[in-house]
């Protein structure tokens, strides 16, 4: 098989040659987390995919005026970006390099004062989404069978994207109690505006959608998760199931506790899940409680600082768990230190390489 017959066959639920073995690349201008060259070329001949992730409709904001302003100050790069509409104004401002993986932070949210939501209100009203089924179409065509590409990152449900986009912690602990009216009609904007997305997403030739999740219990809490957050799964996944596409989430980080719940959801992949020692659940408890959803895991980061034979042992044990290793698939989403992936990726794909489908357990 090819990675990307690997990569479909698995996401149907069935059992593909070999385990597929997955390397998320971000899109241009950002670069993967390792150089190309011969070390990579290696990797991909011996079966390793490339994922990446490629919107099928653009946003436009014809009534937003958008400014962005960048200033150095103790030699950190700042990028202020004001919102100018008819409702009113709002900024946010960022940190260049100060995020994860050298990302812009988020200092200072749009959601700033019980004023602000009106304003954020109007920009999102003002979206307007239209359809790039071409350009996803034309990326497909230049990867071809060596990978696979998702109709994403679509935006994270509304209550996360209020949570680590328009609020931070704090003030979405407060207004969540203290003014409920406002926020959660917010809510329901959001989630009607998203239901719109899925639709163009639905009609268009991506079969798997994925959200930019970036899912832990640790700050969503389950009574939020069950109530706010699952429903909109369930009305994602049914708009994309009654075209034969598939819903997947990013679920990077602790999850055991929210695990039940979402395996009573129409997720149909839980994505990037880390199983221990990064998260908090094994493989075999992840197997266990996601039974009927496609694993597609994030090999565990700390291992990859381990020797070759510790990271050899526990790929073995990974496979083990998740025998016969059906709807099961092995990648790499975070990135991994300079001159470290070069010892850890090929011994991953070594294993992964001499283990013959269906995996035997002792």
């Amino acid at each position: 098989m090819t990675p990307r017959q690997r990569i479909l066959t698995a996401i149907k639920g069935q059992l593909p040659d070999m385990i597929p073995f997955t390397v998320k690349f971000p899109q241009p201008p950002n670069r993967p987390f390792f150089s190309w060259g011969n070390a990579e070329r290696r990797l991909r001949n011996d079966g390793m995919a490339i994922c990446t992730d490629v919107m099928v409709f653009s946003t436009s904001l014809p009534n937003v005026e958008v400014i962005k302003h960048q200033y150095y100050k103790d030699g950190r790069l700042y990028i202020r970006e004001t919102f100018r509409t008819p409702a009113g104004e709002v900024d946010q401002l960022m940190v260049s390099g100060s995020g994860g993986y050298g990302s812009n932070k988020t200092i200072q949210y749009i959601i700033k004062a019980p004023e602000d939501y009106k304003v954020l209100e109007f920009i999102i009203r003002d979206e307007i989404y239209t359809p790039a089924y071409e350009k996803f179409k034309r990326e497909e065509e230049i990867l071809g069978d060596d990978g696979f590409i998702f109709a994403g990152w679509m935006p994270p449900t509304p209550m996360m994207q209020m949570l680590w986009q328009f609020m931070g912690i704090e003030k979405f602990a407060a207004d969540y109690f203290d003014i409920p009216d406002k926020f959660f009609t917010l809510y329901e904007l959001l989630l009607k505006r998203q239901l719109e997305q899925y639709r163009i997403v639905s009609e268009g030739p991506a079969f798997v959608a994925h959200i930019e999740e970036n899912m832990t219990s640790d700050m969503i809490g389950l009574e939020r998760f069950r109530k706010y957050v699952v429903p909109c799964y369930d009305k994602f996944a049914s708009i994309l199931h009654n075209k034969g596409k598939l819903l997947a989430a990013h679920f990077d980080g602790r999850m055991k506790i929210l695990a039940e719940t979402l395996a009573e959801s129409d997720i149909d992949i839980v994505e990037a899940f880390c199983p221990e020692p990064d998260g908090d659940m094994s493989m075999a408890e992840a197997r266990k409680i996601w039974k009927d959803k496609i694993i597609w895991i994030n090999f565990p980061s700390p291992v990859h600082l381990q020797s070759p034979e510790n990271i050899a042992a526990h790929t073995r044990k990974i496979l083990a768990e998740v025998a016969p290793g059906d709807k099961f698939l092995l990648g790499i989403t975070e990135d991994i230190p300079d001159k470290i992936w070069e010892i850890s990726l090929p011994v991953i794909s070594g294993i992964l390489n001499e283990t013959v489908v269906p995996i035997k357990t002792k």
